[in-house]
């Protein structure tokens, strides 16, 4: 599945490559500044739009690899007979607000077109979609792990992460 290997591609590599690209325009911008005499316009709203792009997206990411901040300690005094009703409640948590953020946010992008980053000219749009787009990768990935769960309850793990490796993807 093509989509699925540009998704799995852009929530692996492209946050990892924002971050380098970031750190790249901020060293450059500090050493103009204060070794050239000279600033970069924009540089910063840059890095910041940047850094917005590099959190979402990981944020997706992590989502996907079952590594965002979970209930570990939670998970060990219960029996083991209770945690899939706990992860349950945590996938399905994940989902319903990840799809109520990505309603949100879809609208704040769509009414950030007529605001300018100040000093690049570009509107906030550019800045702002990767928010929904971030919530509804959430979402999917919350929903794939929801029914991972409902179909391996006596497992009581999603099978999903125990299993699946990314090159399957």
């Amino acid at each position: 599945m093509p989509i699925m290997r540009l998704v799995h591609w852009l929530e692996t590599h492209l946050p990892g490559l924002l971050l380098a690209l970031m750190t790249l325009l901020v060293i450059v911008d500090v050493l103009g500044r204060y070794v050239l005499n000279m600033t970069f316009a924009g540089a910063a709203e840059v890095a910041t739009a940047l850094f917005v792009w590099l959190v979402f997206l990981g944020s997706a990411g992590a989502v996907r690899k079952f590594q965002h901040i979970g209930i570990e300690g939670i998970t060990a005094f219960i029996p083991k007979s209770a945690q899939p009703w706990l992860q349950l409640a945590v996938s399905g948590s994940i989902l319903v607000v990840s799809v109520h953020m990505a309603r949100i946010s879809y609208d704040l992008s769509m009414a950030s077109w007529e605001r300018e980053i100040d000093m690049v000219g570009v509107p906030y749009f550019y800045v702002y979609i990767v928010i929904p787009v971030s919530f509804a990768l959430i979402a999917v990935h919350s929903l794939v792990q929801v029914v991972d769960i409902l179909r391996n309850w006596s497992e009581a793990e999603c099978v999903r992460i125990k299993t699946r490796t990314d090159a399957e993807v």
